[in-house]
């Protein structure tokens, strides 16, 4: 395989991220074998099936070693090889750990992988824990998407004080590991965690998250105008504060909707219950749609997409707005900034606070041309920075280099 450097922005101007060569295909290329480790079988459909297929179409060998679901079909129709693991978003006992760990193990020797790739902190440590006494391991790509609830605020009991304890030093030592290298989707979290283990610069990169892009743009649509929210009923998703604020633009005069699409996560601590949001939104006058599949439609009937956050790896919900041609308002907060330029391509106000997140919406409501302005901007900024065209092969060239 040959290479050619040629600058690629993966986060913000003011913000570098990486700069990655592309791969220049040649008849001589190795065919790599490339596991994934993901939580679950959805998780893998939504953020890494896009790219499975590229690798696929590039000639390489996918495989995914998952929690068997729903959609565990719809990853063999791909031309995936899955693997079965035994892993509870609700639960996490050291004897699935244990479980699981092994089962990678396996899947990596029966597949002789070239390449482990482990999306989310939970299955780099199962990845770790497969791979640590391996004789010839495969290289591991820890693909760190997010600081996960664990990492996102300070520990309120000694319980969590010492899982919190026993996570950092595990991950730590996985990213330290030989023949490890891991990935970042913001340049905040390649910075925390390079200075909390102490990473050298070979030992980490950083690479944006993308969208399948196809052209999805909608006129506004007439009638009251509709605030959109897209993601997991969690409290540090800002949820409280983002009905709080729309509850302020009502009490204004405002007519304005607020829609949610998005599921409970009942393996999150920081997820409301099923019946909690669904009295919230009697309570309160929202629209809670539950999880959805038809977002890019949702995206068409809205004004405005909301995500008032308190922490991201790399948003989607933000690249569709961008691929929808939807102006965002978003928290100043890791990952929403690698994506948003304030006044630029959307509006930032800072996370937690519900009055600057009113304000925000209320301005956007009440100037079309700036909705229209900021998002023209985000189009054009996805479309050029964030597309699989654009992100896809620089997964191929790092698996490339550091394949054996």
């Amino acid at each position: 395989m040959g290479y050619f450097s040629l600058p690629i922005m993966v986060s913000s101007p003011l913000r570098p991220c990486i700069k990655l060569a592309l791969a220049i295909n040649s008849p001589n290329q190795k065919i790599l074998r490339i596991l994934f480790v993901s939580a679950a079988d959805w998780a893998f459909q939504i953020h890494r099936l896009s790219l499975a297929k590229w690798l696929v179409k590039q000639g390489h060998k996918v495989a995914v070693i998952c929690p068997p679901g729903e959609v565990t079909s719809e990853l063999k129709q791909a031309g995936l090889k899955i693997f079965s693991m035994p892993l509870s978003r609700e639960r996490l006992s050291a004897t699935e750990i244990l479980a699981s760990s092994k089962g990678i193990r396996k899947a990596v020797e029966e597949y002789e992988a070239d390449i482990l790739h482990c999306v989310s902190l939970r299955c780099i440590l199962l990845g770790w824990l497969a791979t640590r006494s391996q004789t010839n391991p495969p290289r591991v790509v820890n693909h760190v998407i997010g600081m996960g609830s664990i990492f996102s605020k300070e520990p309120t009991s000694l319980k969590m004080h010492g899982f919190r304890k026993v996570m950092d030093w595990s991950l730590k030592r996985s990213f330290r590991k030989s023949g490890t290298i891991t990935i970042f989707q913001n340049q905040d979290d390649k910075d925390w965690w390079s200075k909390q283990a102490k990473l050298r610069s070979e030992q980490v990169a950083c690479i944006a998250g993308s969208i399948d892009w196809e052209h999805n743009v909608h006129p506004e649509p007439g009638g009251p105008k509709r605030i959109l929210y897209v993601g997991r009923m969690l409290r540090d998703k800002g949820i409280g504060e983002l009905i709080d604020a729309w509850s302020q633009l009502q009490a204004a005069g405002s007519t304005v909707e607020l829609y949610m699409c998005g599921a409970v996560d009942p393996g999150n601590p920081n997820s409301y219950t099923k019946s909690e949001i669904e009295a919230l939104a009697q309570e309160r006058g929202f629209n809670w749609l539950g999880r959805r599949d038809d977002i890019p439609q949702q995206m068409a009937v809205a004004h405005m997409v909301v995500l008032p956050t308190y922490r991201e790896g790399f948003p989607k919900v933000i690249l569709e707005a961008g691929m929808s041609q939807r102006a965002v308002v978003a928290t100043d907060v890791a990952g929403c900034r690698e994506i948003v330029e304030d006044q630029k391509t959307g509006l930032l106000v800072k996370a937690r606070e519900v009055k600057p997140l009113s304000e925000a919406m209320g301005r956007l409501l009440d100037d079309p041309s700036l909705r229209k302005c900021l998002a023209q901007n985000l189009y054009e900024r996805v479309r050029a920075e964030f597309s699989d065209s654009v992100i896809n092969p620089q997964w191929l060239d790092l698996y490339g280099r550091i394949a054996k």
